[in-house]
């Protein structure tokens, strides 16, 4: 690696560009294949394919939760051992941690491929949708370690000075899936089979793409003998605690946000409350993409004491952050109606009104959630669970619930939108204590 891109010396911004815009274009063409996925079953397969695939998404939040729980946790933990120069406890818990997810995935998969039935079952599939539900989750479910592996290998990569590698995984994951989904599901017809087909072998395609680190002359990460010891492992989950709490809770808020539209405004509400949710995700993952280039490093320059360097990558996170919290926030303020016209027709007018009315209110959350994502990462970075745990629970689960018992008391409808707003705010101003109160104390460096 050049002095100009490494995070012990090189210049901050550009080494931050050189790891964030990587990491964000990944992050941007993953949620954009999500979304196209969608554009393609529900246009294609028909609504009722398009249901079956949704309801499996509770199954794909338990993976996601374990990858982001023990990979983050274990390359932030990489990252500090890399700065220090321990190279061989670098490899430990590489080693440890990829072994620990598959491993973990592995076992999911089996047990779900096991009770299928009883799993498909318990997802709320009706008798219409089982069939289809089963039908992808047994293809899927075969590639799920795979992807687990992937996602994994995707940190340390990251960790290990390669950010650019790791985003050309992420971008051809999605270019694969979308050039699948249309073989399959439009040339060839294989319906809801060939959505599953199109993402399983995806799975394949960005483990096979991110394993070619491991057989770089770059690649200063190695396999090491594991036997006992794994008090380590648990130092790295605990370490990632505050993503697996994040994904879980932002599931558990989005059915307390469905319960509370479809009994205040019906099916229009919920309708409006899934086009705000797609439009609110694409922001949302740049804000991640920026996070974690974040965290390598912060935890490199951690594990090197060098502290003054870790608060300048922080507000030049903090900058990009709120510099693109404030460009989706104003195209969600000046231009509603163009963004809720990519997923209506004028024909909607019940829907798009909601919909209107929802981002009029909605948007300044963009000012805050980046930044709040940042922070949590941060804190991560930092090997601070706790901290971070309390500002990811604090601005996806525990504020957005109570702001949604009480805000429509005082607002009515209006609380239900302004519910998220707020505790985006709230949550900002824990979150800058937090950094002012834990701030590292001691610099051997610049």
């Amino acid at each position: 690696m050049t002095t100009q891109r490494d995070p012990l010396q090189g210049p901050i911004v550009p080494v931050f560009l050189h790891y964030a815009i990587p990491s964000v274009l990944g992050m941007v063409a993953v949620t954009s294949a999500g979304i196209i996925d969608g554009v393609f079953i529900g246009n294609f397969v028909g609504s009722t394919a398009l249901a079956a695939v949704n309801i499996a998404q509770p199954m794909w939040a338990v993976f996601a939760a374990i990858v982001f729980m023990l990979a983050v946790g274990g390359s932030v933990m990489c990252g500090k051992f890399l700065g220090a120069g321990d190279r061989s406890a670098a490899a430990d818990i590489f080693t440890r941690t990829l072994l620990a997810t598959t491993g973990l995935g592995v076992l999911i998969s089996a047990l779900c491929l096991l009770f299928l039935p009883q799993v498909v079952a318990l997802l709320g599939a009706n008798e219409e949708l089982q069939p289809l539900v089963s039908d992808y989750m047994r293809i899927i479910l075969w590639f799920a370690p795979l992807l687990i592996a992937a996602l994994t290998l995707d940190y340390f990569v990251r960790v290990d000075g390669r950010p650019i590698l790791a985003s050309a995984a992420l971008v051809s994951f999605a270019l694969i899936n979308i050039c699948l989904n249309y073989l399959f599901i439009v040339r060839m017809g294989w319906g809801i089979k060939g959505a599953a087909w199109a993402s399983a072998l995806a799975d394949l395609a960005i483990f096979l793409i991110l394993s070619t680190h491991l057989f770089s002359a770059r690649c200063t990460l190695y396999f090491v003998s594991v036997r006992r010891g794994w008090g380590r492992m648990l130092s790295a989950a605990w370490n990632g605690f505050s993503e697996f709490a994040n994904e879980m809770s932002v599931g558990l808020i989005v059915l307390l946000f469905n319960w509370v539209m479809i009994t205040r405004l019906g099916v229009t509400g919920v309708a409006a409350y899934t086009i705000i949710g797609y439009l609110v995700m694409i922001g949302l993952e740049v804000s991640y993409g920026i996070s974690e280039s974040l965290q390598p490093l912060v935890s490199k320059n951690l594990g090197a004491g060098q502290s003054l360097r870790i608060r300048q990558f922080l507000l030049t996170g903090m900058t990009a952050a709120f510099s693109v919290g404030l460009l989706v926030g104003s195209v969600f303020l000046l231009a509603p109606n163009w963004m809720i016209g990519l997923f209506l027709g004028p024909d909607e007018s019940e829907v798009i009104a909601v919909a209107s009315e929802f981002m009029r209110f909605f948007w300044p959350a963009f000012l805050f959630n980046g930044l709040n994502i940042t922070l949590a990462s941060y804190f991560t970075a930092l090997h601070r669970p706790l901290q971070s745990a309390l500002i990811a629970l604090s601005r996806s689960l525990v504020l957005p619930g109570l702001g949604l018992l009480l805000l429509p008391r005082f607002f009515g409808d209006r609380g239900i939108y302004l519910a998220v707003p707020v505790a985006e705010a709230l949550t900002l101003l824990l979150a800058l204590y937090l950094v002012w109160r834990y701030r590292p104390a001691h610099d051997n460096g610049t």
